[in-house]
């Protein structure tokens, strides 16, 4: 039990890197796929920002670091992110229907995240 504790933040933060390298060179594959139209470069810069650079920087950092405490703040945001997703079905009307991949991606993350707090 011990071994999955260690390694499931780290599973994390490897998809962390892989969806940061994904927005980071190819940010419409995220966007279009959550119906984000990027219709500037300055959009298209903000985009790689965020779903690029953010992710890209906290995974790196978290794999290279291996600190409980950075694992677990990045839970924390991915957490906080489903729980901006709920709040957006209520506020902006979106729908479980659009909403379900990303709090699909948003809950597995925070748990593989917080496993540790959990297991």
């Amino acid at each position: 039990m011990d071994m999955l504790i260690d390694w499931l933040p780290r599973v994390g933060a490897l998809f962390t890197v892989v969806l940061g390298l994904i927005g980071f060179f190819k940010p419409r594959l995220i966007t279009d796929g959550q119906h984000i139209e990027l219709g500037s470069p300055m959009a298209l810069s903000e985009a790689r920002v965020v779903f690029g650079g953010l992710h890209l920087g906290g995974g790196i950092m978290a794999l290279a670091l291996n600190e409980p405490l950075i694992y677990m703040t990045l839970g924390v945001a991915w957490g906080f992110g489903l729980l901006a997703r709920f709040y957006s079905m209520m506020v902006d009307k979106t729908s479980l229907k659009q909403s379900l991949p990303g709090i699909i991606v948003d809950g597995v993350m925070a748990a593989l995240f917080l496993s540790g707090m959990f297991l």
